[in-house]
């Protein structure tokens, strides 16, 4: 027996009786989507969400190049970008998805409830991501 199939064995045995549990699945998957780190946080300055009822989630963010104004209203994320271009990508921990942004607008939906914060690329080519809010 060679290291690689001593090591197959290892992998195959460690699955078995001692699996990686999932919650540390889903913490790393989420501290991978930070291996951007040079984006530009663009930070909570407003927000007004509803105590009761059904109501949509209404949030504004800021940084030195963008702003972001988004509506949550249950798997919907709607958005308002001013000072970026292109797509715009709304992370959660165990997803991406990319979409345009049309005359500073874009919407999202089937968005999985929990956290969740909205990249996009500023006009000058730096990129911006919003602090994580809860979309639910």
């Amino acid at each position: 027996m060679n290291d690689d199939d001593f090591l197959t064995e290892l992998r195959a045995a460690a699955d078995e009786f001692d699996p990686v549990p999932a919650g540390v699945l889903r913490d790393a998957s989420a501290a991978l989507a930070l291996r951007a780190l040079d984006a530009e946080l663009a930070e909570l300055v407003e927000s007004e969400a509803l105590v009761r009822g059904d109501g949509p989630v209404l949030l504004a963010f800021e940084s030195e190049r963008v702003t972001v104004n988004l509506e949550i209203s249950g798997d919907v994320v709607r958005g308002l970008v001013i000072g970026a271009a292109g797509e715009a990508v709304v992370e959660t921990p165990r997803s991406r998805r990319a979409v345009p942004i049309s005359d500073g607008w874009f919407t999202v939906t089937e968005v999985p409830s929990g956290m969740v914060r909205i990249r996009v690329t500023a006009v000058d080519g730096t990129p911006v991501v919003t602090q994580w809010t809860r979309a639910d």
